[in-house]
């Protein structure tokens, strides 16, 4: 008798433990990490390529800035003469 006592006292915790233990589980998920992209760059004046991992969104972001500036390059370029030779 004094067995099944202790074997049940032993186990009551446990089946407690495990039953509030997984519902705080489910309610705080972590959350998920993006997924990184990596690319090989090549520095100006450099033959060795680099390798840059970044997320989706910084490669946006990167692209964006790249192509604002090859705009803005072109747009210098495209810019009328005063008329006054060189």
């Amino acid at each position: 008798m004094k067995y099944r006592v202790a074997v049940a006292l032993i186990l009551t915790p446990i089946g407690v433990k495990a039953q509030t233990s997984e519902a705080p589980a489910k309610a705080v998920e972590s959350p998920t990490k993006e997924k990184k992209i990596c690319r090989s760059m090549t520095p100006t004046g450099s033959f060795m390529a680099t390798r840059v991992c970044n997320s989706a969104a910084a490669w946006r972001k990167f692209d964006g800035i790249t192509a604002d500036g090859a705009q803005q390059t072109r747009d210098v370029y495209r810019m009328p003469t005063t008329g006054v030779p060189h």
